[in-house]
Formats: structure tokens, C-alpha cells, sequence
């Protein structure tokens, strides 16, 4: 979808989202892409398996999801189902909203990450499971996380602390999560994490901006002053660099040149 904060933080849908990148690349290589973009502003990773929510930004999309028969993931079964034999690729990005949920009111609230973490664990296995079942042998990538907590760390130094420890939370709570999910479903990990240095050490005390906290403030909107507010989605190369992970991840189930150019 790539969405886009206005000015005061309101979403707009863009062309930019890394699904798009993904599909340019593919056809860059030679081949004739459809892309079916299923994604819901502000979905979490309960509400994709029951619905029950709009999508943020109001978008046109192909289900209803006003409950678990018309949400996000069985519009997917369905569509997987009507591509009968046709390659197919899935790609899978849920639970950021899940995380985004844990910065209220400027600050971090403490144990979110590992509550977060619980239900993604719950929620990304069945949704994986019901993917896998209605197209066992289609190429699944999950995108892992960044932590847009680190974004407070310039203006928020008394709370280093609590960001240093939340992130090891973070990374054991929600990205091992997502791992662990992945290789459960036969699906591939799609590393977004490690092309934003996320788990690259750092201390509380460092006197210089960690590698971290450097890529979130770059590739996500979390970094933002007066008087645009702070926002979870990444920037225009942030959804470059996704597209370019997942390429990464998946190149070898995919048909596409061994060396395929991305459009800049």
C-alpha cells in the first residue's frame, strides 16, 4: 500500500510500497506480473484473521473484513484457491500495528513488547497454517520487524535505558517470534530487520546515535520534528530496501534472473 503520513499524521495511500518494488523487480527480470495487494491500514495481527475493523487509509479493497469470513486472510484463501496453478508468490507483513501499540502519549510502556509478542505468536500461526493449507507448496516470505521505538532515543535520553531494554525484548519477543513462525509453515524469513541493523549491539551509554536508532531515523517517519508528528511506516527507501530484502530471501523459488537490476 505504501502508506504515507500527511503532515499531522494522518495516512495517504502511495504507489511506493515495497509490493510494488517487489513486482517491478520481477518483471524487470522478464516476467508478467499480476500483483494482488491484499495489505489494511492499521490491520493487527488478530484483526487480518477476524476482521471486524476498517482499513486506515479508507481504501477500495476486495473484502469486506467486517468479520472473520470477510477479513484479509480469507479474501487470501480464496484468491490463492481461483490462481488454481499459476505461480504464485505470498508475501506476509503483519504485526507492526501490533508493536506501534506500544508508544502512547511520547513514551514506551513497559512489558508491551512481550505482551505483543504472546499474540503474535498465536495469531501468525494460524494465519501462516491457513495460507500453507490453500497453497502448500506456493513460496510464502514474512517480513520480520524494526523497532520504531528507537526512534524517541535523540529526543527521549532519560529513557535510553528503557529503549535498550525493550529492543532485547523486541528482538526476542517479536522478531525471534516471526522466525520461529516462518520455519514452522515452510515459509521464508524475509530479514527486513538485519537490512536495518536491528540487531546490531548497543548501550544505553553510547555517545553516538546507535546503528539502529541511525536506520529507523532514516528509513521511517519516527525521527520527524515539529510539526509533523512521529509515524511507524517507513519512508520511500525504507520500502525500497523491504522490496529488496524480500528479493533476497525468496530470488531462489522465483523465476527471475540471477541478477535483476531494481529500478531506482
Amino acid at each position: 500500500m505504501g502508506v504515507q503520513p500527511s503532515l499531522l499524521g494522518s495516512g495517504t495511500e502511495t504507489r511506493q510500497g515495497y509490493p510494488r518494488q517487489f513486482a517491478r523487480q520481477l518483471r524487470d527480470g522478464g516476467e508478467d506480473v499480476q500483483l494482488h495487494e491484499l495489505g489494511c491500514g492499521a490491520a493487527t495481527s488478530a484483526s487480518v484473521l477476524s476482521g471486524g475493523r476498517p482499513c486506515a487509509p479508507d481504501r477500495d479493497a476486495p473484502y469486506a473484513n467486517q468479520d472473520p469470513t470477510t477479513s484479509q486472510v480469507a479474501y487470501a484463501e480464496g484468491l490463492l484457491s481461483r490462481l488454481g496453478d499459476r505461480r504464485r508468490v505470498v508475501l506476509v507483513d503483519i504485526g507492526g500495528n501490533d508493536v506501534g501499540a506500544c508508544f502512547s502519549g511520547g513514551r514506551v510502556l513497559p512489558g508491551c513488547f512481550a505482551k505483543a509478542g504472546a499474540a503474535l505468536r498465536k495469531n501468525l500461526d494460524e494465519l501462516l497454517q491457513r495460507l500453507r493449507d490453500a497453497a502448500p507448496k506456493v513460496p510464502i516470505g514474512v517480513l520480520n520487524l524494526y523497532d520504531p521505538l528507537l526512534g524517541l532515543w535523540d529526543d527521549h535520553p532519560e529513557a535510553r535505558p528503557v529503549l535498550q531494554r525493550e529492543h532485547r525484548t523486541f528482538l526476542r519477543e517479536i522478531n525471534r517470534t516471526i522466525a520461529d513462525a516462518a520455519a514452522r509453515h515452510d515459509a521464508t524469513l524475509v530479514d527486513l530487520a538485519d537490512g536495518m541493523d536491528q540487531n546490531v549491539p548497543f548501550r544505553a551509554s553510547d555517545s553516538t546515535r546507535p546503528r539502529a536508532v541511525e536506520a529507523v531515523c532514516r528509513l521511517t517517519w519516527m525521527c520527524v520534528r515539529a510539526p509533523r508528528v512521529p509515524d511507524i511506516h517507513l519512508r520511500a527507501d525504507g520500502y525500497r530496501a523491504a522490496a529488496d530484502a524480500a528479493l533476497r530471501a525468496l530470488r531462489a523459488q522465483l523465476p527471475v534472473r540471477s541478477d535483476p537490476s531494481p529500478r531506482r
